[in-house]
């Protein structure tokens, strides 16, 4: 990688994360066009969770395009054409995608707002391949994590702010007769606003002043990293044509558990240690650990907020017009996390360090209430989230920062309010559920650094591969809405749980595989804490 001052580098970081503000406001919107959708063209739950999976599907085939695309030109493409231009192609993309929304609103039609939502995601995967590694290569790879952490809290932001915005501009107010006299024409206006936004954005990234990094090894790629991805896409299409779309996705829910499950087992018993004379990203255990994590993380964090309409439907009595708020709060509990991880990147003194970590979590959500408060109104309900947040805090304290740790800690929360989400009622239940939010906000760039890490030259192979995971965010919430559709949607939460309890048990294996290969990120981030990254 070229080298570039501290300086430079800041800036840059500043420029990249301008463009994590979208991924979240798209994402986090998509919880309030599933309850419009499935009211207006009459779905059920598994049907209405179509939105996630054609926007989540498309980071999978973006990324298996970007594969072939690589293999066309000889070599890894991002290598070719630089980081900068990826980020660029990527958000005219999602553009297009956004220009797919006038005449599917016109003719009321849901599988072209689907197909919409499914290019813009293929813009999205383009851009996060080029972003992450980017700012990763930006300084350290042991506090390459807290980079993420800067990014994910912009990130969050738009998530914050998406939902209630995508709300106002859908249905005017929160009244029952608001989601009643709303039509399937209202989504225009919004998304075609924020096609013009990313083509807007491309033009700034176009003329900005980014370093030219890049990895100068040469990389090909093999068959083998080109076929295993195809095979999976051509075996699940067969499903789908063969028998239906849910069908297809059932079976690769089905088949990606036996996959985990079985390497999980591989990965505890096998002995090797470094990795020698490479041919392939695949022959690094930590990829393909880190690439089931994200299929997961990426799967619960969008489940329990794509869900939490039907949820809150059926137990707080809310229509689609009313739910924003609670929506929000979900996205904006990532934001609090996230804004609390990032503080180490502003090198504050030890003592400034803890007063901040107190602070900056309730400072986020004040914003969250007060974006809530400008479209909702009242949002004194919200206030005894803040119990939420106190444990977040006590958490993170007690991770010291170590990636594993916290990955450890924030996991095992995870699960435990889930579960308590499940087993109580009212606003307890409501809030232990959201504050899922709050344990998945670190979440992926712990798991994001632990699986690139020794990766080398194959590092943004890696970064394809982890990406185009993100196909969990298409699965799991299609799942979980079939649970529901079966069990009731409070019970369907318990896959939420599991899905905790497999990244808890991922940190501590993948751990282990890192120490035979001589890598120890907590004992990195502790040494070069010291020496004040």
């Amino acid at each position: 990688m070229t080298q570039q001052s501290t300086k430079s580098n800041q800036s840059a970081l500043y420029t990249l994360m301008t463009v994590w503000f979208f991924w979240s406001f798209v994402a986090a919107s998509n919880g309030i066009l599933i309850p419009l959708f499935k009211e207006k063209f009459a779905l059920s739950q598994t049907q209405a969770q179509l939105v996630d999976f054609a926007f989540y599907a498309a980071y999978f085939i973006g990324s298996v395009l970007y594969l072939i695309f690589s293999r066309i030109m000889g070599g890894d493409i991002l290598n070719k054409i630089g980081y900068k231009n990826g980020i660029v192609i990527g958000l005219l993309i999602s553009a297009i995608g956004t220009l797919l929304f006038y005449p599917a609103a016109q003719t009321a039609s849901y599988p072209l707002l689907l197909a919409g939502l499914f290019i813009v995601g293929l813009g999205f995967s383009l851009q996060q391949t080029a972003t992450q590694p980017f700012m990763i290569a930006l300084g350290p790879p042991e506090t390459g994590a807290q980079r993420i952490n800067l990014g994910g809290a912009v990130n969050n932001l738009g998530g914050t702010i998406g939902p209630a915005l995508v709300s106002y501009a859908i249905f005017g107010s929160i009244s029952k007769d608001a989601a009643a006299n709303a039509s399937i024409e209202d989504v225009k206006l919004p998304y075609l606003c924020l096609g013009a936004l990313f083509a807007l954005m491309a033009l700034f990234f176009w003329r900005s002043n980014l370093p030219r990094i890049k990895n100068d090894e040469d990389v090909q790629v093999s068959n083998v990293v080109i076929g295993l991805p195809m095979a999976f896409l051509v075996i699940c299409v067969g499903v789908a044509v063969a028998f239906s779309i849910e069908t297809a996705i059932i079976f690769t829910f089905i088949l990606m558990v036996v996959l985990m499950i079985g390497y999980l087992v591989y990965a505890v018993v096998t002995k090797s240690g470094a990795i020698q004379n490479a041919g392939s990203v695949l022959q690094y255990p930590q990829a393909i650990l880190g690439m089931t994590a994200i299929f997961v993380y990426v799967g619960v964090e969008v489940t329990i907020g794509s869900n939490l309409g039907e949820y809150l439907k059926h137990t707080q009595n809310l229509d689609s017009s009313q739910i924003s708020k609670y929506i929000s709060l979900f996205w904006g509990s990532m934001m609090i996390g996230r804004w609390t991880a990032s503080i180490s990147n502003f090198n504050p003194s030890a003592s400034m360090k803890k007063i901040l970590t107190i602070v900056v979590p309730f400072v986020a959500f004040a914003i969250v209430l007060l974006v809530n408060a400008l479209y909702s109104g009242d949002v004194t309900d919200l206030l005894p989230y803040a119990v939420c947040i106190t444990v977040l805090i006590l958490a993170y304290f007690a991770s010291n920062e170590k990636p594993v740790r916290l990955l450890l800690l924030f996991t095992a929360l995870g699960a435990i309010m889930t579960i308590i989400g499940v087993m109580t009622e009212g606003k307890v239940a409501l809030f232990a559920l959201i504050s899922g939010g709050l344990f998945c906000s670190v979440l992926w760039p712990s798991i994001f650094s632990l699986g690139t890490a020794g990766l080398g030259k194959f590092t943004n192979q890696g970064a394809a591969f982890l990406i185009m995971m993100i196909l969990g965010g298409s699965i799991i919430p299609v799942v979980q809405g079939k649970i529901a559709d079966s069990f009731g949607i409070q019970t369907s939460y318990l896959l939420a749980a599991a899905c905790f309890a497999y990244l808890f048990v991922f940190g501590i294996i993948v751990q282990g595989v890192l120490r035979k290969q001589g890598i120890d990120f907590d004992k990195e981030v502790v040494t070069g804490g010291k020496s004040g990254h």
